[in-house]
């Protein structure tokens, strides 16, 4: 292989549209500057170049998060996030409440008392108002807290456990402050219609009530779960299963609804989460398969460092890949026009 063919393959690590541009002319300079007779790059050469296309091909991901429909998504997201991981933190203490409520109906007659959940649930209800109120750095700064203390419980629970059953949170609650911190023109509140809003609210107040709702009207009892996998929890009751899923359709329906070059943003967003729990909840119960999640005497079994690796890198590579999809086909159209 000559000096000319060992550069051309290196330069092909740079993004496609660079090449174009400049390949040809950064080869001329690299033959130029090398010695007479020299087969192969210098270390520093191939350094240099390795590091020039990392550069650029994180020139180009920022540029094209830093269209305005990209900017609205992840205002979009942080909101729609915030309210998920408040539904998540806040139904057992709204239940607790409900609990509480009926056992004493004169009135509460022993000191205030906040559950486990609650001070976190407080926590994403601030992140969600702030972001609908256009207050995304405000937002981003408290959803700090939340996320770390997601990634606080997810390790806990694995070192007590071995699970990372309830790792989808974690992931959810670290894109939070990502995506509020992004600047943006307009606030979420501005980029979706007042239904949309409005449809938010219903499926926040259905999805948080859900196990209050069964519990109070005496639908559902301790003998009659529905032994399921569901985002939220298992082994719920029929009533209860029947409002979640309500509300979770009302989220999706949201996300859905949206015009289509904020949709399909909104879709990408999503999928590091929807890969977390895929893999959490079902890849790691199925046997036979490489994340099969093994267990002694009922105890499950450390996960290995390659299914760690999976856990880690599916999402994030799988997101890359929606995102160079979204990409060409939304270049690639009026071409073919």
């Amino acid at each position: 292989m000559t000096l000319h063919q060992v550069y051309r393959l290196l330069l092909g690590c740079y993004p496609r549209a660079y090449r174009r541009q400049y390949e040809d002319e950064m080869i001329g300079v690299l033959l130029d500057d090398a010695a007479p007779g020299q087969r192969r790059p210098l270390a520093r050469d191939v350094s240099a170049l390795l590091g020039g296309a990392v550069r650029a091909h994180v020139r180009q991901v920022g540029a094209r998060f830093s269209v305005e429909a990209w900017r609205d998504a992840a205002q979009v997201l942080g909101l729609i996030a915030a309210l998920l991981l408040f539904v998540h933190a806040a139904r057992v203490p709204v239940l607790h409440l409900s609990m509480y409520a009926q056992s004493y109906p004169d009135g509460i007659g022993e000191p205030f008392v906040l559950w486990p959940g609650g001070p976190l649930a407080a926590l994403w209800l601030v992140v969600a108002v702030f972001a609908a109120l256009g207050r995304g750095r405000a937002a981003a700064a408290i959803a700090v807290g939340g996320a770390a203390y997601e990634v606080v419980r997810v390790a806990e629970a694995y070192g007590q456990y071995s699970t990372v059953r309830n790792l989808w949170p974690a992931v959810l609650a670290a894109m939070v402050p990502l995506a509020l911190a992004v600047r943006a023109s307009r606030s979420a509140t501005a980029v979706l219609a007042r239904w949309r809003l409005g449809t938010l609210a219903a499926a926040t107040v259905v999805s948080v009530g859900a196990p209050s709702v069964a519990m109070l009207t005496g639908a559902d009892d301790s003998t009659s779960p529905i032994y399921g996998t569901w985002i939220f929890t298992v082994g719920v009751g029929r009533v209860e299963a029947i409002l979640l899923t309500a509300g979770y359709l009302l989220f999706a329906l949201v996300i859905l609804s949206t015009p289509t070059v904020l949709r399909l943003r909104l879709l990408a967003l999503v999928v590091p989460v929807g890969v977390t729990l895929l893999l959490t909840r079902v890849g790691l119960k199925t046997t036979g398969t490489f994340l099969e999640h093994s267990s002694h005497d009922g105890v499950p079994d450390a996960l290995t460092g390659a299914q760690w690796s999976t856990l880690v890198l599916a999402p994030v590579v799988l997101f890359a890949v929606a995102v160079a999809i979204l990409h060409h086909r939304e270049h690639s159209r009026p071409q073919r026009a």
